[in-house]
């Protein structure tokens, strides 16, 4: 275990902890590394005495953790005390600080430095909503985690918007702190969004932006300098810019923020100041993500771009692809059963048979279905709708389609599911207001190529279609990517042989993505153009399966050889970040936000498509279904 060794006078044991090493000391206590009884690695904060101030700064630690949600930080697992000493025991994340990162290794750089950016402006409005001023954001309080980046210590901490300075103490750590810390006034979430700019800055340049000198010198230009920008990339720098305005009113709020660094309008998003203690944004914001996922062992496969486009044949066994567009997280505090009371809907859809579990702060929401009868008695029947903007209505669908929903909500883009060589338009994709007005057509391929997965690129103009051929078992000839301002379209044709039935998506960092063979073991990524670009191997994906990125560029697959496991890779590098126990018979359908799954479960009565968390544990049912149809669903996050 890492960790250094024990001192003279440490404890062996705390509670019912077996004490093992150390991970830091301060002027008020010593964070221990330790273990269950089970063996399961933990850390313990204990103070050196019975200090009361260190007391109640520990005491403030874990009331507020538990309000933060998971993916943010450390969770409180017990408090106690043990020889008049108060301890608390918390999750164990392992990964460095910012600040050892970039001391060892030098400034972050752009990819990474973007990552890094969104991941942790995340979490920051993750922690406001939970109605928390963390009051202490800094490099040294940034863990880089493979999970991603953890914010830790919150000794200081407050409820929002309930802090008055003097400015004659200052708690905190003031290369990082914003220049209300040092005035008389409130001190509320714009300070922390001040301190992730300046620590955003740190991890480009690799020094402190306002200096690391005398406390008068770092004040005074904390106070009245601007610091230079320089090292920050171009729109990153804008965001940063105004992070850093001296008056705390005119600073974005952290979720303001994480809008502009995935591109999108702000629209309305309030003042990071105007949020009242113990209280969260009235409604997170539905990110531009969207997610495509397949489950279906029939000839055609669908999938989705900009939300999560689910194909399932519900009778059969089935293996299930999932993807998202990673342009950046919008991740969201996932509601639990038990918080579900006073905002959560059942909303029924008697034409898909499907009963919809939702929440306000669900990063994705059902959005489109094309539901298809089973029973040969009923011949070709099937049903189709599209979810208004705002409210549970689907208007009818009269084409056989699957709407597929652009990232602004605004639009969706349609192909023919299952058309045959003689389908009209088998070879083009539809493209309609979010109403089904204002109809187009963009000519893509001729028959007896036809299309499938339709699925938007961030910039809610591109969408990307698998190309096929009708003639030839359907199997795969291709990608191309239409242009829906333009009303042209681009066919790629598959470099490589051995295409089969495999569906391309849109992968990390503007790339396009396939399974790329039939044994399953290996992810290809492409340029646009069709140039190979890299291979992630040591995957377990179906050749009828697509891949699932998150919207950092993190792939969920089953892992080899572990049909009821999951594990999340990097989609850069191909490393594995973790592994992800999945219900008996579970299949990935998307990312459901930053850090938990869709996963379809059909062996379940009736089937269910839940949220699970990247430690295996059911969060929640988002879905029932009824059994006896085939049918393609599509989530997204308008």
């Amino acid at each position: 275990m890492p960790g250094s060794p024990l001192s003279p006078g440490d404890p062996t044991r705390v509670g019912r902890y077996l004490v093992r090493g150390r991970l830091g000391a301060g002027g008020q206590g010593v964070v221990y590394l330790a273990e269950t009884p089970d063996g399961a690695p933990v850390a313990v904060k204990m103070l050196h005495a019975a200090d009361e101030e260190a007391a109640e700064a520990l005491r403030r630690e874990a009331e507020v953790l538990p309000r933060v949600a998971a993916f943010c930080t450390a969770q409180v697992i017990e408090v106690g005390t043990a020889d008049a000493l108060p301890y608390v025991v918390s999750e164990y994340v392992t990964g460095p600080t910012l600040q050892q990162e970039v001391t060892e290794r030098g400034p972050v750089r752009e990819h990474e430095l973007r990552r890094l950016a969104v991941g942790t402006i995340t979490a920051l409005a993750a922690i406001h909503r939970a109605g928390v001023v963390h009051r202490d954001f800094k490099p040294g309080n940034v863990l880089i985690s493979p999970q991603g980046p953890r914010v830790i210590d919150f000794g200081i901490a407050r409820p929002a918007g309930v802090l008055e300075t003097t400015g004659e103490a200052v708690m905190g750590t003031p290369a990082y702190m914003a220049p209300e810390h040092f005035r008389q006034g409130p001190i509320g979430p714009a300070a922390d969004v001040f301190a992730w700019a300046s620590t955003v800055l740190f991890a480009a340049s690799g020094t402190p932006p306002f200096g690391a000198d005398s406390l008068p010198a770092i004040v005074n230009r904390i106070l009245a300098a601007e610091p230079d920008l320089g090292p920050l990339p171009g729109d990153l720098r804008d965001v940063v810019a105004a992070c850093l305005a001296k008056d705390p009113a005119g600073r974005p709020a952290a979720r303001e923020v994480l809008l502009r660094l995935l591109g999108r309008p702000p629209d309305g998003a309030a003042p990071a100041e105007t949020l009242a203690a113990g209280h969260a944004a009235a409604r997170p914001a539905r990110g531009p993500r969207k997610l495509l996922a397949t489950l279906a062992p029939t000839p055609s496969r669908r999938r989705l771009l900009t939300g999560a486009v689910v194909t399932a044949v519900a009778l059969l066994a089935a293996t299930a692809a999932l993807t998202a567009v990673p342009s950046g997280p919008v991740t969201v505090a996932l509601a639990t059963k038990g918080a579900l009371a006073a905002d959560a809907r059942t909303v029924t859809v008697p034409e898909l048979g499907a009963t919809l579990h939702e929440h306000p702060t669900d990063p994705l929401r059902l959005t489109s279905f094309l539901r298809g009868s089973t029973d040969l008695s009923q011949g070709l029947a099937f049903s189709a709708g599209l979810r208004a903007a705002d409210g549970d209505g689907f208007q009818p669908v009269t084409t056989r389609m699957l709407p597929v929903v652009s990232p602004d909500g605004a639009r969706a883009a349609h192909v023919h599911e299952n058309p045959g060589v003689a389908l009209e338009n088998a070879g083009a994709i539809r493209v309609t207001r979010r109403d089904l007005g204002g109809e187009f057509w963009v000519p893509v391929v001729d028959p007896p190529l036809a299309l499938r997965r339709p699925s938007w690129a961030e910039d809610g103009r591109r969408v990307l279609v698998t190309v096929y051929d009708t003639g030839d078992d359907d199997r795969t000839m291709g990608f191309a990517i239409a242009d829906a301002e333009r009303r042209t379209a681009t066919f790629v044709r598959a470099a490589d042989s051995g295409a089969g039935k495999a569906d391309y998506v849109w992968g990390p960092d503007g790339t396009v993505a396939r399974t790329a063979d039939a044994t399953g073991r290996r992810i290809r990524l492409y340029e646009v153009d069709g140039t190979p670009r890299r291979t992630i191997d040591q995957v377990n994906q179906p050749d009828d399966a697509i891949p699932a990125f998150s919207a950092d560029g993190r792939l969920a697959t089953r892992c080899p050889g572990a049909a009821d496991t999951a594990c999340v890779l990097d989609g850069g590098t191909g490393r594995r970040s973790t592994t992800v126990p999945l219900p008996p018979g579970g299949v990935i359908w998307f990312w459901f936000g930053q850090d938990h799954l869709g996963v379809y479960t059909e062996q379940s009565s009736p089937p269910r498509l839940q949220a699970i968390d990247l430690t295996g544990r059911t969060v929640r049912t988002l879905a029932e279904f009824t059994p006896g149809a085939s049918w393609s669903v599509h989530w997204s996050a308008r």
